[in-house]
């Protein structure tokens, strides 16, 4: 029964690395890093979108899932993430899970996925990332689809409305463009 369970303990630490290597791996790849929204950025940004339920509201790198199981709670919204590190993956489902949430998270390349039934998108990648994104925007989404990043701007987008860094209340720059 020892090496039973030595064995499992084994097996899982094994596991857990080899989730912790894919998801470095998959960081470097896509060179953005796993960092979570903070509460007070995600209520900011649900304040500033006014979701309307039932509107189709799309994650690009939705990382552990807080940002859409806090925009279905909030507006009853339909939901699709897309993430591609397996950890940051597999915390989503645990969090949706956990709030009972009916969002779905896919670990799919977002750049592959199209955009084009999405009223909002919402994303918080790097520069580099947001270049690239900016194509997909102007080619697939159609006109009407409001976009919100967090912290970066979307080089070849004309943002519609800034809301600059404000220290004090620890709030990110947001950027909200319109197609």
């Amino acid at each position: 029964m020892l090496v039973f369970i030595s064995n499992l303990l084994a097996a899982a630490v094994c596991l857990v690395v080899l989730l912790m290597l894919a998801t470095v791996v998959v960081n470097l790849f896509i060179r953005v890093p796993y960092v979570p929204s903070k509460k007070r950025v995600i209520e900011k940004i649900l304040e500033i979108a006014k979701l309307k339920k039932g509107e189709k509201v799309y994650d690009l790198g939705c990382g552990d899932g807080r940002f859409l199981i806090e925009a279905e709670k909030k507006a009853g919204i339909c939901a699709i993430g897309y993430e591609a590190a397996p950890i940051p993956f597999l915390l989503a489902h645990f969090q949706k899970w956990i709030n009972s949430s009916k969002i779905i998270i896919r670990m799919a390349n977002f750049f592959k996925a199209s955009l084009a039934d999405a009223d909002v998108i919402f994303c918080y990648l790097g520069p580099e990332t947001m270049v690239r994104l900016a194509g997909k925007f102007k080619k697939e989404c159609r006109k009407g689809t409001r976009i919100y990043s967090h912290t970066f701007h979307i080089e070849g987008l004309e943002p519609v409305r800034v809301w600059t860094k404000d220290p004090e209340k620890k709030l990110p720059t947001i950027y909200y463009y319109e197609i």
